[in-house]
């Protein structure tokens, strides 16, 4: 059992990985598309889409793995600990940001930036720029509840 404890450890910690640095990594070029014409963003708000979907499928997998581990470990992690059941509170409330406020704004925002001008600055458009916005405070609330994830996972308090 030690050694699949492991390897699903492996897992959850590469799934996290990904997830939060795509996460991460989108709201790196959310700021760069404000910063251009809707000719330049919507190519880079298409590559931000799949980028999304992938962390997204990558959070997925985080909670189901640590499940796995909880039951792998053998009584040294319970699943009545107070940090797992703050852990399961946090992971759903990134999914429900990630969905509230996440790739459907983003969505919009690309399906803006082909309708405009591609001379037109995007943050110039009132209806991008409220979906880019929307995206922006889902990134925000997205890395605070990534920073209650890190701090479950380390400190494990009781």
């Amino acid at each position: 059992m030690d050694t699949l404890y492991k390897v699903v450890l492996v897992l959850h910690i590469l799934a996290s990985i990904a997830a939060f640095g795509g996460l991460v990594a989108v709201s790196a070029y959310n700021s760069r598309t404000l910063k251009t014409t809707a000719g330049r963003a919507a190519p880079l708000l298409e590559t931000t889409i799949e980028v999304t979907k992938f962390a997204h499928g990558a959070l997925y997998a985080v909670a189901p793995l640590g499940i796995v581990l909880v039951s792998l470990s053998e009584g040294a992690i319970e699943f009545s600990a107070l940090w797992i059941s703050l852990s399961f509170l946090v992971w759903f409330a990134m999914i429900g940001v990630a969905h509230a406020l996440g790739l459907k704004h983003l969505k919009a925002a690309a399906a803006r930036a082909d309708e405009l001008d591609p001379t037109t600055d995007l943050a110039d458009d009132a209806e991008a720029l409220d979906s880019m916005k929307k995206m922006g405070l889902g990134d925000a609330l997205g890395q605070l509840l990534l920073v209650g994830a890190l701090v479950l996972m380390i400190w494990q308090p009781s």
